[in-house]
Order: C-alpha cells, then sequence, then structure tokens
C-alpha cells in the first residue's frame, strides 16, 4: 500500500517537473510499474465506527478477495461488520472507483447513552428580589419585586426528579463501553415539607403550613413567617422570631425586630433596630442617628437618613442616603431616585460602590471606601479584644498561682495545706483552658488576615453616574483622594503600577 502511494507520488512530481520546466513532452509518461491492489481499516478514536480505505490494482496487479478481508477483519475481532458493504466496496474497487466518507463505513458500534442529572423543579419563587439595572429608566414595580415568596399549606412548591443511570454501549469490537455516571445529587427535606411520590419516581414536595419557600444548603423547606398587621410598637412589644418576618406597618422608635431568616418592613424604621440573618427589605426609609439595621445577606431601602446599616452582602438603596454609615462586603448601589444619592457619611464595600451623585453642593464631608470589608474587619478588631481579654486572664491566673508559692519552697506540695492544694489545681486546670482557648483564637485570626490579603486580589471601584461634588473623599485600599472640585460621570480604580486612585470613564 505504502509502495503504491510512492509511486504515484513520483508519477506526481514528474509530471510537475515537466510542466514548470516548459519541456515538452514527445509521449505519455512511462507507465508505472504493476501493483497489487492493497487495502487498510480505519477505526475511530471513540472506537464507535470503522472504515474501509482500499486501493485498486495497478497494471496487472493483484485485485482485491472480499471473502479474504471479511475473514481477516473478524480474525482481528471485528464483530459488527457488514459484510454486504464491504462486499461492494471490493467490487467498485476493482473496477478503478474509489470509496470514501461514509460509504466506506463497514463496522458501527452502539454509542453510551448518557445519564439524566438530578434536577429540582421549582414550581414557586424562592428568591426574594434580583438587583436591577439602575440604568433602567423604565417604572419598577418596586413593592412587588422586593416581596417575600409566601406558600400556604397544600401548595406545590417543587418537584425533585431523582438522577438516571445511562445506558451501556459497545464496541466495534463488541467491548462494553460503560456510560458516564451521573452527578452527585442529594436533596434534603425539612420539617416544613411534606414529600410524596410521583410515577413511582420524582418526589413531590407539599407545603404543610404557611410559610416562605427556601432552598439552603441543599435543603428543601418551607419556614414559618410571623406576619405583623401593623406597626411594631408598644402593642405588638418587640418581635424574636426563628423564621421569617414581614411588618405590614413601620417598626417605631425604640423597638427592635430579630428574625432567622428574613424581615420585610412596608413601613419604615424610625431608630429601631432590625436584625436578620438573610435579607431585609424596607420599602420605606431607614430614619433616626439610633437606628441600625444588620443582615447577614443583602439590605434594601428606600431611602437613609443617618443610621447604621451593615450587609454581608451587598446594600441596595433605590432613594439616598443622608450622613448615613453603610457597610457592605461586597457592593453598595445607590440608585439616587428624585436625583439624589450619597450625601455625607461613610460609605464602605468589599467591592464596588455605585451612585447617582455623592456629595452635595454644601459640601458636607463624604467619604467612600471600597476595598475594605468592614465586616471582616470588625470581626478581626473583635478577635483580638478577645485575645487581649484571654491573655490579661492568663496572666492573672500566674499571678494567682505564684502567691500560693511559699517563699523559698517554691511548689513543694508537702508545704501546702488541702486548700493550697485545691486551689493551686484547680488554677492549672484553668490555665491550661485559658492556653487552648488562645491557641484556637490566633488561628482564627490568622485566618482572618489571610481572608484579607486574598481580598486585595480584586479590583475595587467607585462609580459615580452623575456628579461627585467637592470635599468627597475617596479611599481604596491605603490610597486616599479628596476630590477638589466637581467632576462628572467619573469612575475611580486603585492603579497598582503607582500605587494610586486613578479617575477613569464611568
Amino acid at each position: 500500500m505504502d509502495e503504491l502511494r510512492i509511486a504515484n507520488l513520483e508519477r506526481l512530481v514528474t509530471e510537475i517537473d515537466h510542466f514548470l520546466s516548459g519541456t515538452k513532452e514527445t509521449g505519455a509518461l512511462p507507465a508505472a510499474e504493476s501493483r497489487d491492489a492493497s487495502w487498510e481499516l480505519r477505526v475511530s478514536d471513540d472506537r464507535l465506527s470503522a472504515w474501509l480505505e482500499t486501493y485498486p490494482q495497478v497494471g496487472a496487479g493483484i485485485p482485491l478477495d472480499a471473502a479474504e478481508i471479511i475473514e481477516a477483519l473478524e480474525e482481528a475481532g471485528l464483530c459488527l461488520l457488514d459484510p454486504g458493504k464491504i462486499r461492494m466496496i471490493i467490487e467498485k474497487c476493482n473496477k478503478g472507483e474509489e470509496v470514501r466518507g461514509t460509504e466506506a463505513l463497514v463496522a458501527s458500534g452502539t454509542a453510551t447513552v448518557d445519564p439524566v442529572e438530578g434536577k429540582i423543579e421549582f414550581l414557586v419563587p424562592f428568591e426574594k428580589v434580583k438587583l436591577v439595572d439602575e440604568a433602567d429608566e423604565r417604572a419598577i414595580d418596586w413593592k412587588n419585586l422586593w416581596s417575600i415568596p409566601i406558600v400556604h399549606t397544600g401548595d406545590i412548591i417543587a418537584r425533585v426528579h431523582p438522577p438516571q443511570e445511562g445506558v451501556e454501549g459497545a464496541d466495534i469490537y463488541g467491548q462494553p463501553l460503560p456510560p458516564r455516571r451521573p452527578a452527585p445529587f442529594r436533596v434534603k427535606f425539612g420539617e416544613g415539607v411534606v414529600v410524596s411520590e410521583e410515577d413511582g419516581m420524582t418526589e413531590v414536595l407539599t407545603a404543610r403550613d404557611v410559610g416562605q419557600p427556601v432552598f439552603r444548603g441543599g435543603e428543601l423547606d418551607v419556614l414559618p413567617v410571623l406576619e405583623v398587621p401593623g406597626d411594631v410598637d408598644i402593642l405588638s412589644g418587640d418581635i424574636d422570631f426563628i423564621g421569617s418576618v414581614v411588618v405590614r406597618g413601620s417598626v417605631t422608635e425604640g423597638f427592635s425586630v430579630k428574625a432567622g431568616r428574613d424581615v420585610a418592613v412596608s413601613g419604615s424604621a424610625f431608630n429601631a433596630r432590625i436584625e436578620a440573618s438573610g435579607s431585609c427589605i424596607v420599602e420605606g426609609g431607614i430614619v433616626g442617628e439610633h437606628c441600625e439595621i444588620r443582615a447577614g445577606e443583602d439590605i434594601r431601602a428606600g431611602f437613609v437618613e443617618y443610621g447604621l446599616l451593615i450587609s454581608g452582602v451587598n446594600i441596595e438603596i433605590l432613594g439616598y442616603t443622608l450622613f448615613a454609615t453603610l457597610e457592605a462586603r461586597q457592593s453598595v448601589l445607590v440608585q439616587g431616585k428624585n436625583r439624589r444619592g450619597i450625601i455625607g457619611g461613610l460609605t464602605t464595600a468589599g467591592t464596588t460602590i455605585k451612585a447617582l451623585s455623592a456629595g452635595s453642593a454644601m459640601e458636607p464631608r463624604t467619604l467612600l471606601e471600597a476595598g475594605r470589608d468592614a465586616v471582616r474587619n470588625r470581626n478581626l478588631a473583635a478577635l483580638t479584644a478577645k485575645m487581649a481579654e484571654l491573655e490579661a486572664m492568663k496572666t492573672k491566673i500566674e499571678q494567682a498561682m505564684l502567691s500560693i508559692k511559699r517563699p523559698g519552697l517554691g511548689f513543694d506540695l508537702e508545704h501546702l495545706s488541702e486548700e493550697e492544694k485545691g486551689k493551686l489545681f484547680l488554677l492549672a486546670r484553668y490555665h491550661k483552658k485559658v492556653g487552648e482557648n488562645m491557641a484556637e483564637l490566633a488561628g482564627k485570626i490568622e485566618d482572618e488576615k489571610r481572608a484579607i490579603l486574598a481580598e486585595r486580589k480584586g479590583t475595587p471601584l467607585i462609580k459615580i453616574r452623575d456628579k461627585i461634588y467637592a470635599n468627597v473623599t475617596l479611599k481604596i485600599w491605603e490610597s486616599q483622594l479628596t476630590v477638589s472640585s466637581a467632576e462628572f460621570c467619573a469612575g475611580y480604580y486603585f492603579d497598582r503600577k503607582n500605587g494610586s486612585i486613578q479617575k477613569g470613564l464611568y
């Protein structure tokens, strides 16, 4: 077969040489020597297809024999041959015709059938809200957007479809081809759902009672929801609930709401305290120097005047903020409805601050800081303070132990009373326990420090869509910049080359 290819190449080279040199041939090219027909089997990488490639005889060469080829292929282990196809190919080859592509396919295996991955079919909304594009000028139904999804007893909230195994295949040699295994799939069910079967496979989840559907940590559940029909005030008292809390009115001055999941307030919060393990939504305003909102996830509000907001993820304000302190581990977004943005106060975000405007014509002191996770830094400060307390306690224990020691005798137990021995042993246990706590705390402090350093790999941004006024201070990491005159539609970032804040396009 290779000799035949070489002969054909030599013939082509001779023809090209005559063509390029302009030499006119006085006769035909020399006839190639006689060669026998040949064949080869080309097998795909996945061993599911095989093609029979043939090369016709030349001159008085010997043609191919279909029976011999079929026998040779069977001896090679191919068990899914198409003998009729092979005979057709050999017949055409012996007539000098070429057979290529799909016409040369003589053996086909059976491909594996991929498994069906497990999935959860959510039949009711499980998410509270989606961020909107602040550049979108269309009217937005903020009240509906911010509502907590509620289901009622007997509502079907989801279907869980378990994974299905794939189907085994076989290659052209008859060897089995195992299918890919489905991805691990495991769903846990909370106490708030009733599980039943459908079609013998699908698990149907129904709400056991009125509540909020959630999917957290691989668990589907319906958490209880406490609804306060009016204000949180002297009539309702402070609220402390294991699930989500929906307040149809406002949270009045001096009162608090604490929820094991989410908090949604239809009105406002006036010098009140709200604490949510999940998200907190205040459709009205957050007002008052003593107003404090803390959430493990997002905080969203209509506007903020004074007060403190601390979010474990993002803070989004529809309107403006006035002399408020905002701290978000990720981003702060102030939409600027009614053409006002961040006015005075301190705004800190781990990654990005985006606002319609910053400062005002009165030039109040306004600080925008990106690239610092205030929550993590506060945790680090608390851990460091706790370490100082433990160190002080350890020193106090050591001094107490030394006070028991007899001058010149050390801790010779024979010279100590039973009461002194008891106190000494007790102090020794306390000393060991404090040392263990200090070692554990030191590990946590190092973890926080490493996490803070890891966050420096990102690119913090401060973006002002309309106007940033004079006397607004921008801070990214250790670099600080105070705006001396008004600037428009600007984005600020940290230039690692020169170690300073630079202005760019929004």
